[in-house]
């Protein structure tokens, strides 16, 4: 997921793994959004959690058994 950080316009990336984490720690503790430091200048960027969820991968459909 590419973002640019507010304070100093850097574009930088969050992983999958990372994006994840983030999700199901919001979800544990009923949090609305994930603070993403930008690497530049180490500030907070919120990024909502609907955001987060559209940036997971979608799970595949279970295949159906062949006979």
């Amino acid at each position: 997921m590419q973002l640019r950080c507010y304070q100093c316009s850097w574009s930088f990336s969050i992983g999958k793994d990372e994006i994840a984490a983030a999700v199901e720690s919001l979800t544990a503790s009923g949090g609305t959004h994930y603070d993403a430091p930008c690497p530049r200048c180490k500030r907070a960027n919120k990024v909502p959690m609907e955001q987060l969820k559209r940036a997971l991968p979608r799970a595949r459909p279970a295949e159906k058994p062949k006979s």
